[in-house]
């Protein structure tokens, strides 16, 4: 009799397995007295686009441009959230940021993972069921709910030169009569981040385009003449997303 345990396909070496349990511990630590529900009546929202790209359902093939473009990350956002809530310590928050980003982008979702756990006897399933932490789920889902907290506040302050914010990255059109430093809409992105004590990168955008290819529209935003990064959004969802942490489905 035996018991096997499925990580949806991923490799993972013992020393990240180490570091998950480490990053467990670290927070039951430093929860320990604290009630971390989260309420089942807040939405967590990852993404949103501004309604005025529902233009391009309108005009089926055709390509447009957004020229005079910005975009703002707030760095390694989860970790930063983590940190500033008490989830983590300074020095473990510091630790992290050593890590190879692909185990650095596992590592704190993993708190509020599902494991599959299968027992066998004789070579047949005897057992099968669902491992999952919900508490951890909940404080997984505060982290979230916080960083697109802040992304919402951002998107409604800056009102008509919002074009749309994914996860930790928001992108704006700068006013057309200030230059990057002095433009009005950055300074306003900028003081939200930092009263929310969140760190953040800043990088003009040559343009973002957008294409309209009959089942979804197509966002491209171009850096030194390439493609730096692409989102795909469906017609029917383009004016906001939210997350629902209990049915775990994207409703528009």
């Amino acid at each position: 009799k035996y018991k096997v345990v499925f990580s949806d396909g991923v490799y993972m070496s013992k020393k990240e397995m180490i570091l998950q349990r480490k990053l467990k511990k670290e927070i039951e630590k430093n929860t320990k007295d604290q009630d971390v529900s989260f309420s089942s009546n807040k939405k967590i929202h990852f993404f949103e686009f501004d309604s005025s790209l529902k233009y391009m359902v309108e005009t089926s093939g055709d390509c447009i441009d957004i020229n005079n473009v910005m975009e703002m990350d707030i760095t390694k956002a989860y970790y930063q959230m983590a940190f500033n809530l008490g989830y983590i310590s300074k020095k473990f928050f510091e630790m992290t940021l050593t890590l190879p980003k692909v185990i650095r982008l596992r590592l704190l979702g993993s708190i509020a993972t599902k494991r599959v756990v299968e027992t066998y006897k004789d070579g047949k399933v005897v057992e099968m069921k669902v491992v999952e932490d919900l508490r951890m789920r909940d404080i997984w889902f505060h982290i979230c709910y916080n960083v697109g907290k802040v992304m919402k506040e951002c998107s409604e302050a800056i009102q008509d030169f919002f074009i749309f914010y994914w996860v930790d990255g928001i992108y704006f059109q700068m006013h057309p009569h200030f230059n990057t430093q002095n433009d009005p809409t950055k300074q306003i992105i900028q003081k939200i981040f930092q009263k929310n004590n969140l760190k953040f990168t800043i990088n003009q955008l040559d343009k973002i385009s957008l294409q309209n290819l009959n089942n979804e529209i197509m966002l491209k935003c171009w850096k030194d003449g390439r493609v730096k990064s692409n989102f795909s959004v469906p017609h029917k969802k383009v004016k906001k997303y939210i997350f629902n942490p209990c049915s775990e489905k994207v409703y528009a």
